[in-house]
């Protein structure tokens, strides 16, 4: 029976087919079979096996019948009958050299000394010292005795074609003169060039097949290259219509529409394959869109599994939100130092429907690090927000994790924490509190009417912002609003002067107006404008720089630092009164406590009024809302960095090897072995103290942890400081916020929004991942994802035989 197979991408086998099969070709192709006897074509190209070199394309008869024909050729060159059929069947397998066999068997007796056949015969040694393998030398075990390959098959007249060469004595030197003879070179170069499709008895059908392969890979290049920049974008891939030609064919198809416009070999391929139907090959359909998805994201997450276990310490941060259909997924992100000694965070994956529950998001965690073979006790840090689930020290999940891995040091978010600190602070006075309400207030009530909004916008002058949101969960939004309101505070006031007395609005409108204008009359509401202008300003600062990836434990405790020595440092009369001075500049001073009468206290019998303390309205701002607010915010700010001192203290020494004597880098670096005793040897400190004097003799200004691991990793210091690289990457490694698993959640409103709210699972990580990790995307090899498409879609299909 013969055996057809359909027009697929056949790419695992380019040059050669090592099972003799028959292949359809499209109906494209030109017909390359002739049958002389019956004066007919076919576009079906036979390859049939067991065909001799002098066999026609004669549908009914074949000729030289009584040329024996062989299933298989002898591994033993001495067994070869020698002609085209056997040439053609062995050129299409690798031939064995039969190295591997017993050469004690060789043993040949010279006079009093025994010789053997030695490995050493089948290589050449150069003059570089390298040895290079002679892959035309074969040995007979019938024979016992070596052969040359091209020569045997091609015509040689040497013993090594003929009849084998057996002097062990002499082998050495007789293949050395042997194979730079030129007979040798000559059969040589007759086999390499049989070898190829030229001169081979199937040469026009592997013509024809790489031709195939060229075509298909060339349409699979420009359809992955659609596919890449669509995920890469986080856009929609299919439309309500899968037709070339139609105005909701979707994105995907609107991409190769586009390329087609310029592109003559696409155009081509659309008006032949483009709109066949099912079961005829194009390539284009969205089927074959999500298989090369899947490919890529697999390519993609094995690249990162690869890195992680290559950097072997990594950290984990954990991070949950619902989306657009009502599913909590929860994004799991994973740290590591990359090879040149970059720390970088990898988004692996949304998991959904976990649970709140420290132990489903255990089982969770785990269950994943263990499905990708990555071992939990390399895990060196964690970092969620601050919710009890995650950060409970009994039973959150950071607890149960270090149960698992008492390496694995929690982390809180750095970022989220210093947002923490401005809630806790807005909070703690009445003024502070009432502050953010009215610019809440006054964004509400412009944004609210589209009338009012353009009001406000008219007033404006070039480069001014308008007013902003104030109840974000992040502070830099805080401080937008305040700022903008600082910006354009006379204008504010003019515009609700304005919907206050017009009689036009709604009563409700002019009253609201009225409400916000007095607020913001208030000297006490202009102070704290101009004052948490500033504070905001340094808090957005410095949690932009928190929300970096390539930022370290050492530099999170060093902005906590400077925060709380400016703090420390405004906390004074002056700074108060220079507040005060500037925001004369918009009103004038008149505070809202000297307005009202004070009420005076029923003194008590044996009381009196002379140690009464009256204080004024600039006194009560700067007691109990000026220094109450700068004594609570340095508070909360010593709390939330001892968090992080307490871990960085471990490490600190490495951040300050030059300017630390060898004794104390010695003491300090002891102590950080004795804590990892399982990755770090006895030698670290004298490692520290050898590097310290590697770092004194470059004369190099090398400024952070992540300068350092980088320098150690480009030079190829790593192997002569190796304790010390194992050092920084385990610090390197450490998450010190989950912004990474929160911005995965903005690519999740894009992936996920309400017109592709039913996708789940795969689909949803799949196109996440090519929206998230863009970089790794890009780097991806169309050849090798083409190579794996091809493996996944070659199929076999036994046809009927023809008679």
């Amino acid at each position: 029976m013969r055996v057809l197979m359909r027009s697929t991408i056949s790419l695992a086998c380019n040059n050669c087919l090592t099972n003799l099969i028959v292949c359809r070709m499209s109906d494209r192709q030109k017909t390359l079979a002739s049958c002389s006897n019956s004066g007919t074509s076919t576009t079906d190209v036979t390859y049939i096996q067991n065909v001799t070199s002098s066999e026609s394309c004669s549908n009914n008869t074949t000729e030289k019948d009584n040329v024996p024909i062989v299933d298989s050729i002898s591994e033993d060159p001495a067994e070869w009958v020698i002609n085209d059929l056997t040439i053609d069947r062995l050129l299409l397998k690798e031939i064995k050299q039969n190295i591997d066999y017993d050469l004690l068997s060789t043993k040949l007796e010279f006079g009093n000394k025994t010789r053997y056949l030695k490995k050493s015969v089948f290589y050449r040694k150069l003059l570089n010292g390298e040895q290079q393998l002679r892959k035309f030398l074969i040995y007979s075990r019938s024979k016992n005795a070596v052969f040359c390959i091209p020569c045997r098959l091609f015509g040689g007249s040497t013993k090594l074609a003929t009849e084998g060469l057996m002097d062990w004595r002499n082998v050495i030197k007789i293949v050395k003169q042997h194979e730079v003879s030129k007979e040798h070179t000559n059969c040589q170069i007759v086999f390499l060039r049989r070898s190829n499709n030229i001169g081979r008895i199937d040469s026009d059908l592997c013509i024809q097949i790489n031709n195939e392969i060229d075509y298909w890979k060339n349409v699979l290049k420009r359809v992955i290259a659609v596919i890449k920049k669509l995920g890469s974008r986080g856009l929609p891939f299919r439309g309500s219509v899968e037709k070339f030609g139609s105005q909701n064919n979707g994105n995907f198809m609107m991409c190769l529409e586009l390329i087609s416009e310029f592109d003559p070999f696409l155009s081509n391929h659309i008006v032949q394959h483009g709109n066949p139907g099912s079961g005829h090959t194009s390539y284009l359909s969205s089927t074959t869109c999500d298989e090369i998805i899947t490919l890529i994201t697999t390519q993609v997450t094995n690249v990162i599994i690869k890195e992680i276990k290559s950097a072997k310490y990594f950290s984990i941060v954990i991070d949950s939100t619902p989306d657009i259909s009502h599913t909590d997924q929860l994004a799991y992100v994973i740290r590591y130092v990359r090879d040149d000694g970059f720390p970088v965070e990898r988004f692996m994956c949304f998991l959904p429907n976990i649970g709140h529950k420290s132990e489903t998001l255990e089982t969770a965690v785990l269950s994943f690090l263990t499905k990708h073979d990555i071992d939990i006790n390399n895990c060196r840090g964690q970092s969620y927000d601050n919710a009890a689930n995650m950060s409970g020290i009994y039973s959150g999940l950071q607890a149960r994790i270090v149960k698992k891995n008492p390496y694995a040091y929690y982390v809180p978010c750095a970022a989220h924490s210093l947002n923490l600190v401005g809630t806790c602070v807005a909070e703690c006075v009445k003024e502070g509190l009432s502050f953010f309400n009215t610019i809440q207030h006054l964004y509400s009530f412009f944004s609210a009417s589209t009338r009012r909004w353009d009001i406000l916008k008219s007033s404006l002058t070039l480069g001014k912002k308008v007013v902003k949101r104030a109840d974000g969960t992040r502070w830099s939004a805080r401080h937008e609003a305040c700022d903008s309101l600082y910006q354009n505070y006379d204008g504010i006031m003019k515009n609700l002067s304005l919907l206050e007395e017009d009689n036009f609005e709604k009563a409700t409108t002019r009253c609201e107006a009225a409400g916000l204008r007095r607020q913001l009359d208030r000297f006490e509401t202009v102070f704290m404008t101009v004052f948490w202008n500033t504070i905001l300003e340094r808090f957005n600062s410095t949690s932009k720089e928190l929300q970096k990836v390539n930022i370290d434990l050492g530099i999170v405790v060093k902005l906590y630092e400077s925060l709380i020595n400016f703090i420390t440092s405004i906390r004074n009369d002056k700074c108060f009164n220079e507040y005060v001075i500037l925001a004369k500049k918009i009103k004038s001073e008149e505070y809202e406590f000297d307005k009202v009468r004070t009420k005076k206290r029923k003194l008590q019998a044996d009381e009196t009024r002379e140690n009464e303390v009256h204080m004024t309205g600039s006194d009560k701002l700067r007691i109990e809302t000026y220094f109450t607010i700068l004594d609570r915010v340095k508070s909360e700010l010593e709390k939330r960095c001892a968090a992080y001192t307490n871990t960085f203290d471990k490490y600190d020494f490495l951040t300050n090897l030059i300017l630390l004597s060898p004794e104390e880098i010695t003491q300090k670096a002891n102590k950080l072995q004795e804590l990892y005793s399982d990755d770090l040897e006895k030698s670290f400190a004298c490692e520290c103290v050898h590097f310290r004097a590697y770092l004194q003799s470059i004369n190099t200004n090398i400024d952070g942890v992540i300068e350092l691991s980088i320098h150690l990793r480009g030079n190829n210091l790593d192997t002569v400081f190796p304790n010390v690289d194992i050092a920084l990457r385990m610090l390197l490694c450490m998450a010190i916020t989950n912004c990474s698993a929160e911005r995965s959640f903005s690519t999740l409103k894009r992936v996920k929004n309400y017109l592709r709210a039913s996708m789940e699972g795969d689909k949803l990580n799949s196109l996440s991942l090519l929206a998230i990790e863009t970089e790794l995307v890009n780097k991806m090899d169309f050849d090798a994802i083409i190579d794996d498409f091809a493996t996944q879609k070659s199929r076999r299909k036994p046809m009927s035989t023809r008679h």
